[in-house]
Formats: C-alpha cells, structure tokens, sequence
C-alpha cells in the first residue's frame, strides 16, 4: 500500500468523528447568527483620490446591508458600525469630465460581523482634471451713499490664481471682491474676501482663489456741489443824525460757492463781510469780500460791491399845544374847558428834533357858536415840511354866555 493510501485509510474511525464534530459546531454557528438588514444610510467615503483630478458627483450613501451577527452584537450596531468606500485610485482624469463607473466596497467595524449583501454594488461618478488660471482681481463697491465720492482704488495683490475642475473653471469669468462704503466719508482700508463669478454674477461653487483675500484701500470724500445764491450786505453802525438807510444793493446779486455736497446743501445765503455806514449821509460804496467758510469757494475774487443810499429819517413827536380862541363876538363870554391839546406831527427825525412848540399854534373858533355848551374841532397850524398825525382830544367844549 501506498503512503497515500495509508495516511487516507489509517485511522479513520478518529478522522470520520471529527468530520461529525465540525458539522455540528458550523450548525450551531449557524443556527445563532441568522441573516439580518441593517437600513442605512452609510456614507461612501472616497478613497485614493487621483491627484490632479476632482470629483464633481456626491459618492451618496449606501442605502442598506444584510449581514450576519449574533443577537447581542446585532443589537450594539450603529451607522459608525460600518464603512463604505470607492477606491478611485484607477482612474485617470481628463479635461471634461468623463464618467466611471466604479464598485462600492462595504465592510464591519466590528470582525464578529460578516457583510453578505448590500445596495447599491457600485456607482458611476465624474472625475474632471484639475486646471488653474491667473486672472486680475476686480473690486466691487456697490452703490454709494448720497454725495460720496471714492478715489483711486488700489488692490493688492491684484491678480489671483483659481483652480478646479476643468469644467466649473471654463465658467469662471472674474475673481471679485466686494465691500461697503459708509455713509460717514471714513476712508477704505480693508481686507476682503475673493470670490469667483461666472457671466451672471454668480458665484462659481468648487473653486478655489488663492490668495483668498485682497487689501482694497481708496480715499472717500464727499461730491462737490454748487449753489447759487443770494450775497446778502451785513450793515454795521448808524448813519448821520435824522438819516436812515434808503437802499442796498449788491453787485454781483448772487454769487455761485461750491464745496462738498453736507456744507452746501444746508445754504440758502451768502453774507458779505460787514459794511460800516456809520456817520454817513447821502451814498456809500464799498467793495467787501464774501464771509465764507474754509469748506467753500466762491467763483471769481469772492468780493463784491456794495452800495447803500440815504435820506431824510423820518418820524413821529407828539407836543403839548396851547390853545387860542378865535372869532369871539362882543355881548358874549367864552370859556374853553382845555387849555391845551396833545399834537402828534410826522416829518424828518431832524426837523422834528429841532421843533419848538412856538411853531405850532392851535385855534379853537367860536364865532358861529351859540349859547351853551358846544363842541368844537380845533385847527392846528404846523411848520411845512410836517404833517399832522392826531390830535388829542379831537374836539373841545366851549360853553358860551350872555355878557351882563
């Protein structure tokens, strides 16, 4: 007999027994650990990416599992219990994106759990090649405030490099950085973030802008605005005695002041320096500057020429007047209740300052009065040049009798 034969026939009555034994222990095994599904979803990591490749598709989830564990393991199971992946590690990218299909690798955490089935078995997925481009970085401030202004813009650095897959790149049109400008006028120094966007404005998701802020600085001060306005004369002092101002008027009328846009809109004059007048008597002209602020300029030399006219002040006195009677007739007596009279005239302050009242009479005719009481206005005589303004009372009570 061969040494085969006798290592295969040679005692079998111990090999059949342990052939027996090792079926009811596979049994047993089976019997405990039966077929079960546990329901995802299980993320699908990526493994080995290519380099100078991107994936454009989300790998998904594996959805669920059927695997076999015992009771008690079985019931510790949780997502964390198991791992998906896809292994790209084959696959060589290419301008465009071309699609793979690519299968989907399940396996436990745990190695008392054993994996038989699971969906999905594979996915097709995109890998695009990586590309990057050098464009000049654009800055975008939005509309500005009412009257502000912004001055050169310098960007630093101003050019910036994107990268990506090749056909999210081709969309790229600008890198842009975008900010605010205050309404306070405070100037720009700051540091924004890049972005890229495609023709729309729109940001282009997956891309990457190195660096990925950039420095924007510019001056900010307000618009110049222009008015036109009115140049007002300030008079100062008194002219001579019994004159008084009789007309201002200003050569140019109106005078054009630009400045920034807050200092001009809150005008609605131009003051002239002031003009003394004191002690004069028939016409002054001056050439005065304009009274304006640091913030302004006026068009032209900024002086004006300003002329002023006089004449006579004119006012009001009032005096106490004597009365008179007048056109008293014989066999009759007259008796005159006031004495005097309160007269106001109007004429030059001047000549009503040097009146007297010797130079105002006022009468009180009787002469067509008869017996008794009777009322009577009086005549008041004043100096040419005056008028009469009232007189106080308005009329008088004479009362006439019979001589004895």
């Amino acid at each position: 007999m061969s040494l085969i034969s006798r290592l295969l026939f040679s005692y079998w009555p111990l090999k059949v027994t342990a052939l027996g034994l090792a079926v009811v222990l596979y049994m047993g095994v089976a019997i405990s650990e039966s077929t079960r599904t546990f329901e995802g979803p299980i993320p699908i990591e990526v493994l080995n990416a290519p380099s100078g490749g991107a994936l454009l598709d989300d790998p998904g989830v594996v959805e669920s599992i059927e695997y076999r564990a015992s009771d008690e393991v079985a019931e510790a199971l949780t997502r964390d219990s198991f791992r998906a992946s896809i292994d790209l590690s084959s696959v060589q990218p290419r301008p465009g994106a071309n699609t793979v299909a690519v299968p989907v690798d399940v396996f436990p955490v745990d190695p008392r759990v054993r994996v038989v089935d699971y969906e999905p078995q594979g996915r097709t997925v995109r890998v695009d090649a990586v590309i990057s481009r050098l464009l000049p970085v654009e800055v975008e401030h939005g509309p500005l405030p009412e009257g502000i202004e912004l001055g050169p813009i310098t960007v630093e650095p101003n050019q910036a490099t994107v990268s990506g897959a090749s056909s999210r790149l081709q969309n790229v049109r600008s890198v842009e950085g975008r900010f605010v400008v205050d309404a306070s006028g405070i100037n720009i120094d700051v540091n924004v973030p890049l972005e890229a966007f495609d023709a729309d404005g729109a940001i282009v998701p997956g891309v990457d802008v190195q660096p990925s802020t950039a420095r924007v600085r510019s001056d900010v001060g307000y618009q110049l605005a222009y008015a036109t306005l009115p140049v007002i004369p300030q008079l100062v002092g008194e002219p001579a005695r019994g004159r008084r101002v009789d007309n201002v008027s200003v050569l140019p009328a109106t005078v054009t002041v630009s400045g920034e846009s807050p200092d001009v809109r809150g005008l609605d004059r131009i003051d002239t320096a002031p003009v003394d007048i004191s002690e004069q008597e028939v016409e002054l002209v001056a050439e005065v500057p304009l009274e304006l602020s640091e913030e302004l300029t006026a068009t032209g030399e900024g002086l004006v020429t300003v002329i002023v006219t006089f004449t006579e002040a004119l006012g009001s006195r009032s005096y106490e007047i004597g009365t008179a009677i007048t056109g008293a007739q014989p066999g009759f007596t007259y008796q005159l209740e006031e004495p005097s009279v309160s007269v106001t005239l109007s004429g030059s302050v001047q000549q009503l300052d040097e009146l007297t009242p010797d130079e105002v009479s006022v009468e009180v005719p009787v002469d067509e009065l008869v017996v008794g009481d009777n009322a009577v206005m009086p005549i008041v005589r004043t100096p040419r040049g005056t008028a009469l303004v009232r007189v106080d009372p308005p009329t008088l009570r004479v009362t006439v009798g019979q001589a004895q």
